[in-house]
Parts: C-alpha cells; structure tokens; sequence
C-alpha cells in the first residue's frame, strides 16, 4: 500500500553533515521509485517520500548498502589507508554488515528529541543503539565517528579545562552511510591547480527552497557529468564560485530556478597521503547566477580571467569582478574594468569589456540610471577616453577614475584630453573629439551625479564601441 512518509535529519548542528544525510533520504527514495521533495527547515531537513512503503524503503537502503556503499573507495576523504577497509558495508571477510538489514529508516528519522545530551558520550545523531560510524564490529573499538567524509567540520576536540582529554565526536553508522551516499550522489568534485599543486573542491549545493523530485533528478545528473571536472590553476575559494558558473551556465541557470546555496571544501593531500580541509566556506550563489545567466558575454569575461591548461588565472582580475557582484560599489567596478584591460590584453591587442557586460554592471550592478548610461554626450566623451586606452595611454582613464567631487581634477583631466585629442587630430590621427556642447553637458551631469556619470564615463571608455557606434565612425 502507497504512502507519505515523512522522515527528519537528525539536527546534529553540522550543516554539510545534515544535507547530505537528507540527500542520502533522497537518493533511497529515488532508488526506491517514489517521489521525493527535501524541505529545509531550521537546522535540519524534512524529506517527503510519497507514493512507497516503509519496508520498500528499507529494502532499498539495504540493496543501495550492499550494491553502492560496499566499496572501499567511496571511504577516501578523511580515512586514513589502514582503515579503508573498515567503512565499507562489507567487513574484512567479505561479509555484508547483517545487522544493517535491521534497520528501520522510520524509527531513526522520525522527529528528533530536543533535550540536552552528552555530547562526548553520545552520538550527535542520537542513535545511540546503532554502533558508530566506522566500527567493524557491534563492539566499537575504532575511533572512527565523525570523520571528514562526513563533515568538513570534523575533527578532535578537547575536553573542557583539560587539553589532554581529548576525545572523538561520534556519529552512527546508519547516519554516515547516509552521509556517504548524499555525498557521492549530489556533491560536485571539481579540480583546480595542476600536477603536484592540484586540488579538489568539493561543491555540496545547500536548498534554500523546497527541492522537488524532478530538480533533484537534475542535480542527480548533474553531479554525474561534473565529477572530476577540471575548473582552472588554483584561484582563490572566494574566486572559485563565479568561475564555476561561467564554465558551466547550465548550472547557473539551474541555481536561479531553484535557489542552492554553496558549502565549498578546499580539499588537498599532505606528504603522508592524508587528506587535509584547507578552507571552507557558505556562498550564497544568486547574485553570481544572475550575472551569468544575463548574457553569454559575462560568461565569456570571467572564463577569459580563469585562463586555461597552460595559461595562468588573472587573479586580480578574479578578485575585482568578485567584490563588484557583492558589493556593487562604483570604485570597485572602475577597478575591474581597468585590471581587466591590463591582465588580459596583449603585446599587439588592447582587450576591452564587451559592451553588453558593461552595460549590465552598470545598470543592474552599479544602479546607474538608464539616461546616462545611454546619454549621447557621455558616449562621445568615452569615444575619445578609448582612443587613448587603445593607445596605452591609461592616465587619462585612471586621473578620471580617482577624481574627487570636491575638486577640479574630472573638469581639469577632460581638458587636457581633449587639448591633446585636437593636436592628434591636426596630425591626421583618426580621432572622435565631442562638441562644445556635449562638453557642456558633460560636466552640468557631473555636477549633478558625478560618481555615477565618473563611472559610466570610465567604463563605456574600456568597453569595445557597440554595432550601433561602429556604423556612425563608418558613415
């Protein structure tokens, strides 16, 4: 007979261990042919299974056991080599763990006790009749538990006003094969740096909504097609999700669909082999999706910053674009545009930002209004400030980028450009110099907002002339 089951993580307050033990709910239920939705709630995961039996779902559990979790190598992240073959479902002599045929999913995941518990003796999962996570036997003597495969944060602590106590944390077996299975069937392994420098990211998308059984399906699928993905050389973690999304849009189109949040791990290996969390982080991913799903040529700028096999990250470059999606600062956004035209040009080709990018930064990022970024008399001032960037002559652009509006130095930079634009145009030099009155108007919008017109002034000046732009110089 078909059913909703309800099951609940266990709110152990390890945030990466409570979803994927929600995503290994999930992949069961998959498996197990119902529908299945995660919803997130404060500290834990709900997860509705709709049209199952509860003995189908343990059938599954133990066929998923038996099938997917018997093997050593999902056991690498944390588990020392002598170890490896104590996690796995089968024990040394090939033998299934009989006892997980025992198990009632619904018993464990039903709604969790709020009491105080000791959490030095007990396991976080509350489980406390199931033997921990990574014991051989019914008799726990490995100090196994809570390891790092099951949560980045993981790790020994010390006994309070005694450093020499220090004592595991533990989790229940049934909670970190869970874990096990949310983990290799929805996280995200991606590789940057190469050769001895290389590392890996592990991406574990966090829902802010409710996860319906078809997107679920879709990060299934996804997570298929990204394993072991090749990102760039090694860039900053506060780079890395920007990067992500530019090289692959999919994603980014997906995470605007159905909000995901980010858990990234940094995850290396020392000299001994061991596995080594270097950082970790929560990003919030909808500000960088909305940039890349804006346009390809966002995608396109930032995947030209990432470089590739044999060319170096623009690391500068990275970092600005970064601090402009979350900031939205006007200087910041000069800043950008300025490091991107110096790292990604080259000896015979000065590289700008593609007009629909710009335009984008400064409406949707900056918040400058329509009428001056589409303001005649901007453009053709910005015409003249790119005929100088072209000929790496930057000083007029950077003068204009650090004027001060109780100053004189925009009104005073203006004119030296365009005094040094009309001595080119007398030697012949194919150059736009705008009118008196578009001066005039100029400098009456900078009285008016000048940050504003300063940094669309700056940024249409490093950006490539539109199509419509192009046809007026050709007429």
């Amino acid at each position: 007979m078909s059913e909703k089951i309800i099951l609940y993580t266990p709110a152990t307050g390890f945030p990466d261990l409570e979803v994927k033990i929600a995503y290994g709910l999930a992949r069961v239920g998959i498996e197990a042919g119902v529908e299945v939705e995660i919803l997130p709630q404060e500290g834990f995961y709900q997860i509705n299974l709709i049209g199952s039996s509860i003995q189908k779902i343990n059938q599954t559990f133990v066929l998923l056991s038996e099938r997917l979790l018997s093997f050593s190598r999902l056991y690498d992240l944390g588990v020392k080599a002598r170890y490896k073959s104590i996690y796995p479902t089968v024990n040394g002599k090939g033998n299934f763990k009989e006892r997980l045929k025992k198990i009632d999913i619904l018993s464990l995941y039903k709604p969790f006790d709020k009491l105080p518990f000791d959490f030095k003796s007990e396991k976080f999962c509350r489980h406390n009749k199931i033997p921990k996570f990574g014991s051989p036997y019914d008799k726990e003597i490995h100090s196994g538990g809570l390891i790092l495969l099951a949560s980045t944060y993981a790790g020994k602590p010390y006994w309070r006003d005694n450093r020499k106590d220090e004592f595991n944390l533990t989790l229940c077996e049934v909670c970190g094969y869970l874990a096990t299975l949310g983990y290799s069937s929805f996280n995200f392994r991606i590789q940057i740096g190469k050769g001895k420098n290389r590392k890996y990211m592990i991406v574990l998308p966090v829902p802010q909504k409710s996860l319906k059984y078809i997107n679920l399906l879709k990060l299934f699928a996804a997570q298929k097609t990204l394993h072991n993905f090749w990102l760039s050389d090694l860039i900053p973690l506060s780079d890395f999700t920007v990067g992500l999304l530019s090289k692959v849009p999919t994603l980014a189109e997906f995470i605007e669909e159905i909000p995901l949040s980010f858990h990234l791990s940094l995850v290396s290996k020392d000299n001994r082999g061991d596995t080594v969390i270097e950082q970790t982080a929560f990003i919030d991913t909808l500000t960088y999706s909305k940039f890349i799903n804006a346009s390809s040529y966002n995608a396109s700028t930032v995947e030209k910053l990432l470089g590739s096999f044999k060319t170096l990250p623009k690391i500068a470059s990275l970092d600005a674009i970064n601090k402009v999606l979350s900031s939205k600062d006007k200087a910041d956004l000069m800043k950008f545009a300025r490091l991107f035209t110096q790292e990604t040009s080259t000896d015979n080709f000065v590289n700008l930002l593609y007009p629909e990018t710009s335009r984008y930064l400064l409406k949707e990022v900056a918040m400058i209004k329509p009428e001056i970024i589409e303001n005649e008399a901007i453009d053709s001032v910005a015409r003249t400030l790119r005929y100088f960037i072209g000929e790496r002559k930057y000083h007029y652009a950077d003068d204009i980028r650090n004027a001060r509006e109780d100053s004189k130095d925009f009104e005073e930079t203006i004119v030296k450009m365009l005094r040094e634009g009309r001595l080119r145009l007398e030697q012949e030099k194919h150059i736009h110099l705008p009118n008196e009155d578009e001066i005039k108007e100029l400098f009456q919008l900078a009285n008016e907002d000048f940050y504003e017109v300063k940094t669309a002034l700056v940024i249409l000046a490093l950006s490539f002339p539109t199509k419509k732009e192009k046809e007026v110089q050709n007429a």
